[in-house]
């Protein structure tokens, strides 16, 4: 998102060279990196390196949009902080990665053997994430990840140094399953993009389903969804789970409408990271439907994601609550936040910039017994990097996405919201604690046609057909009388039948 050796390791290790010194002013050099300068201290810089899908060439997803202005504000707000890296200054250096791991690739290259020294990198998108966090271990880089879902990622063996801020997407599967149980649903249709990140989460689905005795059947695509959705037709598909990107969803929301795949039979559950608008088709991009179309098939369906914003009004380490910071990242935006994808992640971005940071003030502290400095760091120096891997694994913080602290395997660990599109707007349903197994639920869903959930398949019944015993006799007697009738006039053919 297992060991790297020779040209693989140089392939891999291409992923993410992110320039971005922290300021005012953003430049864009040819390679489409960025760096944003600002007043420069007398305080000792510390670099660290980072890739930002801000476009999503051929797919994937762009939150770099939101996410990257999500940690400039961090880099703002940390390096203000008298009593967090006194004497130093985070410095930020980034690149677009457009969501592609061989372009990621290019732009790691590009930061590893470049000055300066990195001490850590930030990662969005599961692609990406993937081959960074495989391949930096060889130079004892840790990586942090604030936009990579893929299940594939919890693996210590083949991510040793990966730490994400973005829950695994199969935190969400037992929320899907309880609510399965809940509209007394036993048969569900995965429609999943082949990606990796889908593949996982998709897997992990169809195994929680089987234990609790839901049949699963399951679909994949790869660009156009037409033929999967013709096949989920024939096999009478009517609570469907979509797994792909966002504009993979609205490939397959156009054919669901032109096969009237939804409506009052039909239920579906998509992933809740999208933006608020996704199923609107930009201009650019050619589908053979309205959005007036688009957004009939939408109605009704559910989401699910981690909760990416706490609610609470309770100040968190950075001096503000989440919707403070909500509102400070929209005051920083140029578009619609509705419209600007990686919104909801973003405060997961603002928060790995203070994990970080609080990685490294651990490790100054440590550091200071050994006579050694952050600023000393190198790819060499295992003693360093293990001070840093265990700072970062027992930070802890209340951070404006919640509680932020890391499992075992790295994960982050959240509750999941579910919500509703109702009218065209999204409607919370209630939050689900895997945990604790605790369904909050506000009994505020709809389904097409007013009436409750649809069934899951169609409905086949048996039963004995009978008649009243009068109708019953009054047959009998007639086909005596027919019985006789035709016998007689067998004997009489019969007996003539020289005349």
């Amino acid at each position: 998102m297992s060991g790297v050796g020779g040209s693989g390791v140089l392939y891999c290790a291409a992923l993410l060279t992110l320039f971005v010194v922290y300021g005012d002013d953003a430049l864009f050099d040819d390679d489409g990196g960025g760096v944003t300068t600002g007043e420069l201290s007398e305080r000792v810089a510390l670099h660290i390196g980072g890739t930002f899908p801000m476009e999503s060439d051929g797919g994937g997803w762009a939150g770099g949009q939101a996410c990257l202005p999500a940690v400039q504000m961090a880099l703002e707000d940390v390096n203000k902080r008298p009593d967090i890296l006194d004497g130093y200054e985070l410095v930020l250096h980034y690149y677009d990665s457009k969501c592609q791991p061989g372009l990621a690739a290019k732009y790691m290259y590009e930061l590893l053997y470049k000055p300066p020294v990195k001490l850590m990198l930030l990662a969005g998108c599961s692609p990406v994430t993937t081959t960074v966090a495989e391949a930096v271990p060889v130079w004892n880089m840790i990586v942090l990840s604030y936009g990579a879902s893929s299940p594939a990622l919890s693996n210590r063996d083949r991510f040793p140094t990966l730490f994400r801020t973005h829950p695994s997407a199969n935190l969400q599967n037992p929320t899907r399953v309880r609510l399965f149980q809940k509209f007394n649903w036993k048969k569900i249709t995965i429609l999943q993009s082949v990606e990796e990140v889908f593949t996982s989460n998709a897997k992990d689905l169809e195994i929680q389903c089987r234990e609790k005795g839901i049949k699963v059947n399951r679909q994949s695509f790869y660009g156009n969804p037409a033929d999967a959705v013709k096949t989920m037709i024939r096999q009478d598909a009517r609570i469907i789970v979509g797994l792909y990107y966002e504009n993979e969803a609205r490939k397959v929301l156009c054919e669901a409408y032109k096969n009237k795949l939804y409506g009052r039979k039909y239920v579906w559950f998509l992933i809740g990271w999208f933006s608020d608008t996704w199923y609107i088709p930009p201009k650019d991009e050619h589908l053979n439907c309205t959005a007036q179309q688009m957004a009939e098939a939408a109605q009704f369906h559910f989401t699910t994601e981690s909760i990416m914003l706490s609610r609470e009004n309770k100040v968190t380490i950075s001096g503000m609550t989440g919707v403070e910071f909500r509102d400070r990242l929209e005051n920083q935006l140029n578009t619609d936040p509705a419209d600007t994808a990686g919104f909801p992640e973003a405060p997961l971005a603002y928060d790995a910039v203070w994990a970080m940071a609080l990685a490294f003030n651990c490790t100054t502290a440590k550091l200071t017994v050994d006579r050694m400095k952050l600023e000393d760091f190198d790819y060499h120096n295992d003693f360093m990097y293990k001070q840093l891997f265990n700072c970062m694994k027992d930070t802890r913080f209340p951070g404006v996405s919640g509680e932020v602290m890391f499992s075992d395997l790295g994960d982050r660990i959240a509750r999941t919201q579910i919500e509703q599109m109702q009218g065209g707007k999204y409607i919370m349903m209630g939050t689900y604690d895997s945990g604790e197994q605790k369904l909050d639920w506000r009994n505020k869903e709809m389904f097409a046609g007013g009436r409750g959930p649809p069934p899951d398949s169609t409905i086949t019944r048996d039963w004995l057909l009978t008649v009243s015993i009068e109708l019953y006799y009054a047959v009998v007697v007639f086909a005596v009388i027919g019985a006789i009738g035709a016998m007689v006039s067998f004997i009489f053919n019969s007996k003539y039948s020289y005349r």
